[in-house]
Formats: C-alpha cells, structure tokens, sequence
C-alpha cells in the first residue's frame, strides 16, 4: 500500500466511524478487515493527527472567575488557571502549553530570556514552536540540580529553548546550592560563571518553576540538596516554597537564611526587578508555594 493510499483509507475510516457514525463491526464488514484493524487504523488516525479530539470544558466560567480572583488578590498582571487532567502528566502539558502560548505572545528580538529547572518548565520548552527572532539570548537562571531526569534541569532546558528561538544561550556549570559562602565566592570568580552572572541585571522575562518547602514534595530534597531536617527547620522559618533555590514565606519575602545566601544563581533582588516573568505550578501540593 502507497502512503498516499494509506492515508487515504485513515481518512475514510476515521470520516465512517467519527462522521457518519458507523460501528467499528459495520466499517469492519465494508472495507473487509477485522474489527481489531479497524481500532488499530483509528488509533492510528488520532496518532497521525488525522482526528484531534478537544473536549469543551464546561466549568470555563468558574477557571476564570479563579484566575482573575488569583490576579486581584495577588496584584498580578495576568493569571492562567488549567483545569486539572486525569493524570499529572496531563495537567502539565497543559499547563505547559498555556505558559508557551503567553511565553509567545511575549518574544521579540533581542530579547533576554532567565530560565530556572523542573518538569513544568520541560513543558513549556516542549510545547513552544519554534520561532524566527533575532539576537535572543537564553540564561540559566540558577545552578543545575542534577536531576534524576536530566531533561528537566535548567542547563538542558536553556539549551533546548535557545534552540527553539534560534539564539544562544549562557549556562551555570554549577550546582544550584554549595556547601558554604567561601566556596561560592570562589566559583563566582570563574569566568565562564561570572559572564552569565552578569546576565542577570539585564533580563526581559524569564521563566521560573515554583516548589514546595514541605519535604515530602521539595524539589531539593528530592535531588539531594537539602535533607529532611533542613527542610523542616525552613518550614518553622516560615518558608512555604521556592523559586530558583530562594525561599520565601507566605507573604511572598524572601527568607534571610544561609541556605538562601549559598544558592548559585539569580540574586534575590535580580528576581524581583525582572520585567516580566511568568510562573509555572501544577498540582495540589504546590497551592501553598503559588499562594506566596
């Protein structure tokens, strides 16, 4: 069978069964194949991106009146609620695909782009087309984690972005957190280090992951940055999530801790002078962190 005759019969098998309404059984008997086929070609069909199917969400209203509550209560420039999948997988390619869209709406030329790690960010990366811009350059924002997926460290992700919007990109060859502040004071000075430090004043939007400090979801805890301990004595510091290793308490400032001040990458302050950055949260367990 030619690939134009193969796709010709997807199209009219899919045209029966999702038009015109036949059963399964009934296209089986018309094309003369069994009905095991039938399902195979129609699986086929939504993988070739011959059917797309798109359920309209019936609870529309009640997202937005939850992401302009989120935007006024917060004074935030601009909220996107997703309603949740049947599967964490789910809600964060859609998360990612609505955070690609604004992500989009926003590029330009010359544009300055921070990027911190994590799955959430992966998804916007992987959901964002490539784009033609100009001279636009991609910054990891904070030392790489080390993940056990590697996909989804900032080091990867900056590349993959640049990539993407065919620009460059400056990286941290770094962990995210060191053991002391000498230590730190020491990388700082390597020249590869220092010159995406330099970055950092001069971003124009930038991408960031949101994580708990509660130690059963913690990030850092999880790659081994920080053990349960730690992460505890954080939380009695008033800590409640984290954003590019900085952790920040319930009203949204910044923790005055050691383990703030060993981070490698972004400043506190830096963060805060962004123009424009878009945040990215998925699941339950992050409400607390978001609500910072």
């Amino acid at each position: 069978m030619t690939v134009n005759k193969d796709r010709d019969t997807l199209i009219d098998v899919a045209r029966k069964y999702y038009i015109d309404g036949l059963s399964q059984q009934e296209i089986a008997r018309y094309l003369n194949i069994s009905r095991p086929s039938v399902s195979n070609l129609l699986k086929r069909c939504r993988e070739e991106k011959i059917v797309e199917i798109r359920i309209q969400e019936s609870n529309d209203s009640l997202v937005n009146a939850l992401a302009e509550r989120l935007r006024t209560e917060f004074k935030l420039k601009s909220v996107t609620v997703v309603p949740s999948a049947e599967d964490m997988q789910s809600t964060l390619a859609a998360a990612g695909k609505a955070a690609a869209k604004l992500l989009e709406s926003r590029l330009k030329d010359r544009l300055k782009i921070g990027l911190s790690w994590g799955s959430s960010l992966f998804h916007v990366v992987k959901e964002l087309p490539s784009q033609s811009v100009v001279d636009v350059e991609v910054i990891q924002m904070t030392g790489s984690l080390g993940m056990a997926n590697p996909a989804f460290d900032g080091f990867e992700l900056a590349r993959n972005l640049a990539q993407k919007l065919n620009g460059s990109c400056r990286l941290i060859q770094a962990p995210v957190i060191v053991t002391n502040l000498e230590l730190k004071k020491l990388l700082l000075k390597e020249q590869p280090i220092a010159r995406t430090m330099d970055r950092m004043d001069s971003l124009d939007l930038a991408l960031a992951g949101l994580s708990s400090d509660n130690p059963d979801y913690s990030s850092m805890v999880r790659e081994g940055f920080q053990d349960v301990s730690e992460a505890k004595q954080i939380q009695s510091e008033g800590g409640i999530g984290h954003i590019c290793g900085l952790h920040y308490d319930s009203n949204g400032q910044f923790l005055d801790i050691t383990q703030n001040q060993r981070v490698i990458g972004i400043e506190k302050g830096q963060l805060k002078k962004i123009p424009h950055l878009i945040a990215v949260a998925c699941g339950a367990e992050k409400a607390e962190a978001i609500s910072g």
